[in-house]
């Protein structure tokens, strides 16, 4: 007797996919996006026809308006992303319809699976319907096809990873408002150190090295003045999402991490000379967005399991269980 097929369909990505993505809200939201978007492409549109005509386009005015389309793009992603994912798991909390689900034969692991495949097929449908605005650059030359995908799948990296945090702070809490809020200030926060940390380390690394180059009465002996090599903890800023999106960006316009310039401009950035190592051969910059990407999709999975665990209704009981029979033999 042959067994039972196992349905490996995911109800909760099937229901959210055949009743949620058929509401009006969905189609406003992207309508919305796409026409706060609209007017910068026009004005852009209309500054690449003015130059034409008058001499021939100018690859510049491309570059620009690909870097503020993909900038404005994130900026848009990363206030609606949270609002989006973080009502997840806390709304069916507050519905009472999570028990009914955690009944089921469903592992509390397929549940976050379901909600967060669901937001993120939401987004990037949001993304993908952007694309025609911002092909307009390769329709005039200077950035290919697969360029132009690649910006696309570092947008989608980008929302997966914004989006696991809201799953995980929607599993957290039991309020949707609560919920978004620590979303908010965690992304917040995150970018924010992230963004900070490699800079300000390179900066105290810097003036301990000068410092012990210029104190010769107690280290004679120090004759380089960048005795301290920190240059690889620049690397902790592959951590941000929006260093991934400069990269990539630099990289199909010609102009990255990679390039000596770029390195030049971080070190003006810091105000000091932090990156004596790092020369345009270093490969670890030249790959600054695969590895930022494969870290990102890492963490995602990372913050999805935790979620997962944290909902297991399970989990508690068992530990209670043990501690109950840890004391009864001890007596």
């Amino acid at each position: 007797m042959s067994k039972p097929k196992k349905n490996k369909t995911n109800a909760v990505l099937y229901k959210e996919m055949t009743i949620d993505m058929k509401r009006p809200k969905i189609m406003i939201i992207m309508l919305l996006i796409n026409m706060f978007l609209a007017p910068i492409s026009l004005c852009f549109f209309l500054g690449i026809m003015i130059s034409s005509v008058e001499a021939s386009c100018s690859y510049r005015v491309l570059a620009w308006y690909l870097i503020a389309m993909v900038f404005v793009e994130a900026t848009l992603l990363l206030f609606l992303t949270p609002a989006i994912t973080a009502g997840s798991i806390s709304l069916e909390k507050e519905r009472q319809t999570l028990d009914v689900l955690l009944t089921t034969r469903m592992t509390p692991w397929e549940i976050i699976k379901g909600k967060y495949g669901s937001d993120f097929i939401f987004l990037a449908l949001m993304v993908i319907s952007t694309f025609p605005l911002l092909a307009i650059v390769f329709i005039y030359g200077g950035i290919s096809f697969f360029q132009l995908l690649y910006i696309g799948v570092v947008l989608l990296v980008f929302i997966g990873f914004i989006s696991c945090f809201g799953i995980f702070f929607s599993a957290l809490t039991k309020n949707t408002i609560v919920s978004v809020i620590l979303t908010y200030l965690f992304v917040m926060i995150y970018f924010s150190v992230t963004f900070s940390t490699p800079f300000v380390i390179q900066s105290v690394i810097a003036m301990i090295n000068e410092t012990l180059y210029y104190d010769k009465n107690a280290f004679a002996w120090i004759t380089d003045p960048h005795f301290i090599n920190g240059d690889f903890l620049m690397l902790l800023g592959t951590f941000n999402p929006i260093l991934m999106i400069y990269d990539v960006l630099g990289n199909t316009i010609g102009y990255n991490f990679g390039d000596y310039a770029s390195i030049k401009g971080m070190i003006s950035l810091c105000g000091t000379d932090v990156l004596p190592h790092f020369t345009e051969n270093n490969i670890l910059m030249k790959l600054w967005t695969p590895i930022s990407m494969i870290e990102m999709v890492l963490i995602s999975l990372g913050v999805l399991r935790l979620s997962a665990a944290i909902l297991n209704p399970v989990k508690g009981k068992v530990k209670e269980r043990k501690k109950n029979v840890s004391v009864a033999q001890q007596q």
